[in-house]
């Protein structure tokens, strides 16, 4: 049987089709320049989180202690959240597969990540996710600097999953469009 080839929606986004499988790879890359300006930022917050360490340890009386403790645990979970975000900018990607019998959805982080399945026949309500475009949270959630602004979603056993983060609109109607009628074959398929 011949390899699948590899069709190219946009510089982030490709895909490739044969017979009941569809598998849509969306790369987390970002331009070197917003690259190098995240893991600017990430080198600064842990000099900042270094320097009060520090003050922290420096502290004699019990209240600067609690407030150098309590920042440390914010500035712990920041960092956490943009150390990830640096990761999967550099190397990460989410692969979307439908297969005869499943959805299977994987961020990875360079080859690290959770896959989960879901049934074909278990998933509904699937469509594009709407924002408007003037909106706090579809700036926030599409900026560069973080993990989400996912574009697509469905209801499984009562709970929404959503995934396709930061993909173009166009590309998002596209992507759409392939997942929503492979899974109606391999549905149709198994009736």
């Amino acid at each position: 049987m011949a390899k699948p080839s590899v069709k190219v929606l946009d510089p982030k986004v490709s895909y490739t089709k044969t017979g009941e499988q569809l598998r849509v790879i969306v790369l987390g890359k970002i331009e070197r320049w917003k690259e190098a300006l995240l893991m600017a930022w990430v080198a600064a917050w842990i000099f900042c989180g270094g320097i009060v360490f520090l003050e922290w340890q420096r502290a004699t009386d019990d209240e600067t202690q609690v407030a150098f403790f309590a920042f440390l645990v914010f500035w712990a979970y920041f960092l956490w959240r943009a150390g990830r975000t640096m990761l999967y900018r550099m190397g990460g990607n989410e692969l979307i597969e439908v297969n005869a019998d499943e959805l299977i959805l994987k961020k990875s982080f360079f080859t690290f990540g959770k896959t989960k399945s879901y049934f074909l026949e278990n998933i509904d309500d699937f469509k594009p996710v709407k924002l408007s475009k003037t909106s706090f949270v579809y700036t926030y959630e599409n900026g560069w600097w973080n993990l989400g602004g996912e574009k697509l979603s469905f209801r499984y056993q009562g709970r929404y999953v959503k995934f396709a983060m930061q993909v173009d609109e166009k590309t998002v109607t596209t992507i759409y469009s392939l997942i929503h009628r492979q899974i109606k074959e391999n549905i149709k398929r198994k009736s």
